[in-house]
């Protein structure tokens, strides 16, 4: 048995508080709620990054994106 998570709330143009509080609750269970409030960008690789701290680097960079396509 496989898990996917629910789609976005899609805003239709009405009820706008009810929905940011969906999508902002959205991005909060994706842990991805920071990214959108801060703004956050991941520090540059040191000298020799190992490949775990090469995957970390990509999955917060990527953490942008996801947050902007479920917007």
């Amino acid at each position: 048995m496989s898990f996917s998570p629910p789609p976005p709330p899609v805003f239709a143009g009405e009820n706008y508080n009810i929905w940011a509080v969906k999508m902002k609750k959205y991005l909060q269970a994706d842990d991805l709620w920071n990214v959108v409030l801060n703004d956050i960008k991941p520090p540059p690789l040191r000298a020799n990054p190992t490949i775990a701290q090469i995957r970390q680097r990509s999955e917060d960079t990527a953490k942008k994106y996801k947050a902007m396509s479920c917007l």
